[in-house]
């Protein structure tokens, strides 16, 4: 009887260190990373923050595809910051809807258009600079 109980205390003891595991599939949020000049950005450090929440809700590296991604557990405006040992970086905020959705697309690779917006400021300066010159010097005459 001894020996059966003993087991029985044995057998519970190795169970209480069996790592359990489950596998599902769920709808996360991913968030790709990458230089313009296609440079990946992979095995690079992340945190992701819950919104109103400055201690990290996940914190790891970036995947081979340079990617972070987390399953959000609440509605609201997620961060993500991502950066390297060289002081690349970036701070992404997602928003999730109640349904811990994100709008489609998210997409901030519009270079081209911040090039052009910062060209017409400049050409529009310098037009303005020219036309006070201008003025300037017709009010001479």
């Amino acid at each position: 009887m001894k020996i059966i109980s003993l087991l029985v205390v044995f057998a519970t003891l190795l169970f209480s260190h069996n790592l359990m595991h489950s596998v599902s599939k769920e709808q996360s949020v991913v968030v790709s990373f990458s230089f313009s000049q296609k440079e990946d950005f992979s095995f690079q450090n992340y945190e992701v923050y819950a919104p109103s929440s400055e201690i990290p809700f996940a914190v790891g590296r970036t995947d081979a595809y340079s990617r972070v991604s987390f399953l959000p557990n609440t509605g609201g405006k997620w961060r993500v910051k991502a950066f390297s040992e060289d002081g690349h970086g970036k701070i992404v905020d997602i928003e999730v809807d109640e349904n811990m959705l994100v709008p489609v697309d998210v997409n901030s690779n519009n270079t081209f258009t911040k090039t052009l917006i910062g060209i017409m400021i400049l050409l529009g300066i310098f037009g303005l600079i020219y036309i006070k010159k201008k003025d300037k010097k017709n009010e001479k005459i």
